[in-house]
Formats: C-alpha cells, sequence, structure tokens
C-alpha cells in the first residue's frame, strides 16, 4: 500500500562531498576548497573549521586560502545543516614543504664511559631522509631521529649536526654540542723550540671538562705550580676551550735543552702528564740574509744587461 502518492521524500540531514584543487601543492600557494551537498529540507548554510577551529570568513560552499605546512597535520573541515541535522567531512591538504623542526637536539654533558642518546625530530613532505654526523666528518651515525653513542670516550666530545633533507624542496639542519667529563686531556707538543740566550717557553695546554684543579712543572728536582722559581716562571691563561699552562725560561742555556720538562694535570677524574724536551732552534744572522738578498738583486740587474 502507497502511503506516499504526492511522492513525499524523506526528510534527512545533508550528504556531503569535500574535494581539493588542486589536489597537491607546494607551500605558500592557494587550494580551493568544494563542498558539495544535497538536502531535504533544503541546505540552511556551511561551516568551516580548520584544526577544529572555526574559519569565520569561510561561509559558503567554496573555500580559497593560502596553504602552509599545517594543512599537512590540521584537517579542513566543512559542515552543512539543514533543519533536519548536520553533516561534517573534512581533509588533509597534501602540501609539500621544507624540514621543519619539531624537537630540537639538546646540548648533552655526560661522563666517561656512558651511554648517550641525542634527539632530533624533523617533518617534512615528501618523507624526508635524516643523517647524523659529526661535525667535520662526513661518516653517517645514524639515520633516524635519534643517535645512540655507547660508553662515549673523552675522543667523542664534539659538535654533532643532525640533518633532514626534502627531496627536491629543502634543507634543515641544527648543531647540537656533547661535553664528556673525564681526566685532563694535554694537547702539546711534545718537542718545543728555543733560542739559546733568549728568553724560551714551554706551553702545556688542557682542553678537558671539567677544567683542571691543578697543573704542575715538574723538572730535575724543582715542581712549580705558579709564580717564579730561579730562572724559571709559569703563568697560567684561560680561553673559551681549556687552560694553557706556560714555563717561561729566562736566558735559555746549554742545559735547558738537556731537561725533560714534565706538565701535569689534575682534575676530579684524576691525573694526566706529559713531557716535553726543549731543542734549540738555529737562528739565521740578519748579515747573511741580507748578503743573500742584495747578492740576488745584482744577479737580477746583471742577468736584465746582459740580455739587452
Amino acid at each position: 500500500m502507497n502511503l506516499d502518492p504526492g511522492g513525499y521524500r524523506g526528510q534527512d540531514p545533508p550528504t556531503v562531498t569535500l574535494s581539493i584543487q588542486p589536489q597537491t601543492v607546494q607551500e605558500g600557494e592557494r587550494v580551493t576548497f568544494t563542498c558539495l551537498a544535497t538536502a531535504n529540507p533544503e541546505i540552511k548554510g556551511y561551516r568551516w573549521a580548520k584544526g577544529g577551529v572555526i574559519l569565520e570568513d569561510a561561509k559558503d560552499s567554496k573555500y580559497e586560502t593560502q596553504v602552509d605546512y599545517t594543512f599537512f597535520t590540521e584537517p579542513v573541515s566543512c559542515e552543512v545543516h539543514n533543519d533536519v541535522g548536520s553533516t561534517n567531512v573534512s581533509t588533509l591538504v597534501d602540501v609539500h614543504f621544507a624540514p621543519r623542526i619539531v624537537v630540537d637536539p639538546k646540548p648533552t654533558t655526560t661522563d666517561i664511559g656512558s651511554d648517550v642518546t641525542l634527539t632530533c625530530v624533523w617533518a617534512g613532505n615528501p618523507p624526508l631522509t635524516l643523517t647524523w654526523t659529526k661535525k667535520e666528518s662526513n661518516m653517517v651515525l645514524s639515520n633516524s631521529n635519534q643517535l645512540f653513542l655507547k660508553s662515549v670516550t673523552q675522543a667523542e666530545a664534539g659538535q654533532y649536526v643532525c640533518k633532514a633533507i626534502v627531496p627536491r624542496i629543502g634543507v634543515g639542519e641544527r648543531e647540537v654540542s656533547l661535553s664528556v667529563n673525564g681526566p685532563p686531556i694535554i694537547s702539546s707538543d711534545t718537542v718545543q723550540y728555543a733560542v739559546r740566550g733568549d728568553r724560551g717557553k714551554v706551553e702545556c695546554f688542557i682542553g678537558s671538562t671539567p677544567l683542571p684543579d691543578r697543573i704542575a712543572w715538574g723538572w730535575k728536582e724543582n715542581v712549580l705550580e705558579t709564580g717564579t722559581l730561579e730562572r724559571y716562571t709559569v703563568e697560567r691563561s684561560n680561553n673559551g676551550h681549556g687552560v694553557l699552562s706556560t714555563l717561561s725560561i729566562n736566558n735559555v742555556m746549554e742545559v735547558d735543552f738537556q731537561t725533560r720538562y714534565n706538565c701535569t694535570a689534575w682534575n676530579s677524574f684524576g691525573p694526566r702528564t706529559v713531557i716535553i724536551q726543549l731543542e734549540e732552534k738555529e737562528v739565521v744572522p740578519v748579515g747573511i740574509i741580507a748578503g743573500a738578498t742584495i747578492g740576488a738583486g745584482i744577479l737580477v740587474i746583471l742577468n736584465a744587461s746582459e740580455s739587452h
């Protein structure tokens, strides 16, 4: 039995489809969202939102805007309503964008022998490739968000680079420092030079963390941390990378070239020592240099006159 001879249609909330044009875009380009709806009873209005936040300037069936990277993760939704109810559909935009940092790597200080994890998270579209390297090295240490270093040594201290590449779109990178606490590291030449009769010096550079609590010079039966002892003076200076201890020698003599100089530094992890030998630096008398220069000049003049 037909209870609806007049062709009555059932009343329902709107049926909605949402489309984007163009479907794939670069960050900064414009797109148009189109909300196609059919409804009985008639449509009363449209409401647009992005990431759940109402877009007050969009109130009809089309919404045009310039897109950025947020459209890749925050869906745009179109809600259509009539007197019966409302229907909401949403979509993300395939926005291509250069790497953006999500979690910045944090500078880390640890003790020698500890395990360390450095974390660096990027977002990008199309999917990015990520590499960890130590600064001034091309060796890739990890391709994931985390760089895990097991039982670190003091040699592993330094700057690390976390680099993200979105092919054909862009590159991003961050640097992060790793400090490794351990015994003093002494980086000094074991052979240094001085001129007999002049004021000479022997240098000892300590660049570890923590910085040394004490630095002492020893030679023969002498030990000196700071100040002056006979012809010898010890001075200490700090720069951003460590401590320089200098043993100055007044009126360098033959005996100084036969002496071994022992530089020892202590911190909370213990001592380290280096032994430095002083060798004589030959000085070319000024007269010989001047004579050689004048002789060369005469030779050039003679050659020039002969060529004419």
